[in-house]
């Protein structure tokens, strides 16, 4: 293997951060000069370094495909947070309604929306005639998925802080299995101008650990409709 000593490398973290220790250790298995100075060729961040301007001052003036190298793309923070792939979805569809219509539910950001959302529970309700829920309210840190409650008033909906309240729309559901799912696919992105990215072959997929709910009164239990103790695939007995 080529040590590569032309490479000045930089944990953004610093090399106690314990998530990063294997990528720190790799670095310098590579021969590659590790500082935790600024001039760095190739920086590697927990998270996204791009509030950070000092940090991120070798990129400027670089040129596509040339200079320092990020392990974070620009910009991906728009999709991976909640509030703001709501806001993101939200100006694609005003900008071109024919593609991007419908391809998100819809969506209030509370605080900023809690007008907006209080007159169209006003107009509508939290649940329809048969009692099935049509909201919920997700945290806008990773965890806390809820169904919003058909008596929800404006001061529930303060008391959720920064949340978001989207249309509950049905998941797709196996036959076999009918259980909320999702997948998980890892793509390598090298490159962005051009764009080069890498799909790996393996994928994560996980279930419920219990059945969709089949009446309204399912929702009670938050694990028939949020995947958070999931079932490990080998376990269920569709697929054994």
């Amino acid at each position: 293997m080529a040590l590569r000593t032309d490479v000045t490398f930089r944990l953004a973290e610093g090399s106690s951060f314990r998530p990063l220790e294997p990528v720190g250790k790799a670095a310098s298995s590579l021969g590659m000069r590790v500082t935790k100075g600024r001039n760095w060729s190739l920086l590697w961040s927990w998270r996204s370094p791009w509030t950070d301007a000092a940090l991120v001052r070798p990129l400027r003036g670089s040129r596509a495909g040339a200079g320092p190298i990020v392990n974070h793309v620009g910009g991906l923070n728009e999709l991976a947070y909640k509030s703001k792939l709501a806001v993101f979805a939200a100006s694609l569809a005003a900008a071109h309604p024919s593609t991007f219509e419908g391809v998100a539910p819809e969506t209030y950001i509370l605080p900023d929306q809690l007008g907006a959302l209080a007159r169209r529970l006003k107009s509508e309700g939290a649940a329809d005639a048969h009692g099935w829920p049509r909201w919920l309210s997700k945290s806008v840190k990773h965890r806390g998925v809820r169904v919003l409650p058909s008596n929800a008033s404006e001061d529930y909906l303060r008391s959720l802080n920064a949340a978001l309240v989207q249309r509950r729309v049905k998941p797709l559901l196996l036959r076999s299995v009918p259980r909320v799912f999702d997948l998980g696919l890892y793509v390598l992105l090298s490159s962005v101008r051009p764009l080069r990215a890498y799909l790996f072959e393996e994928a994560l997929v996980r279930f419920g650990s219990a059945e969709y709910p089949a009446s309204p009164a399912g929702f009670a239990r938050q694990e028939s409709f949020v995947i958070d103790d999931y079932s490990p695939v080998w376990k269920l007995p569709a697929f054994a």
